[in-house]
């Protein structure tokens, strides 16, 4: 029994890392403005995954949609969506089979840099 639960636990993260990213996300991007103060965006994903590749679309929650594609490894998803407004970088951890977290790395067309923190959920 002990050497059946030890296996279970060495299958555990192999298990997770399998995990389908593909449906509906949505949640929010909290970004700290320059003077330090932030600004909650919703925000939504349309994501379908096939093996480590990611593609679908992402952005504000009921507005624009963009392309994304990107990449899986683990539990780390890494895409980029460029926007009209600037290109995002996605930098997030599936901490479950239901919730993502991360962080966003805005660069607008003029070089301006900021960074946001991202919390989605799957529908």
């Amino acid at each position: 029994m002990r050497r059946l639960l030890v296996f279970l636990l060495m299958l555990a993260p192999l298990l997770f890392s399998a995990a389908d990213l593909s449906g509906k996300w949505t949640g929010s991007m909290d970004l700290k403005m320059p003077d330090g103060s932030l600004n909650s965006t919703p925000v939504s994903a349309d994501l379908k995954q096939t093996g480590a590749t990611v593609t679908g679309t992402a952005g504000v929650a009921g507005g624009d949609q963009f392309p994304v594609k990107g990449i899986f490894d683990g539990n780390q998803l890494t895409f980029e969506v460029q926007a009209p407004d600037g290109v995002y970088a996605v930098k997030a951890t599936a901490v479950s089979d239901t919730q993502l977290k991360g962080e966003v790395s805005f660069t607008s067309p003029e070089g301006t840099k900021l960074t946001a923190s991202l919390n989605l959920t799957r529908n």
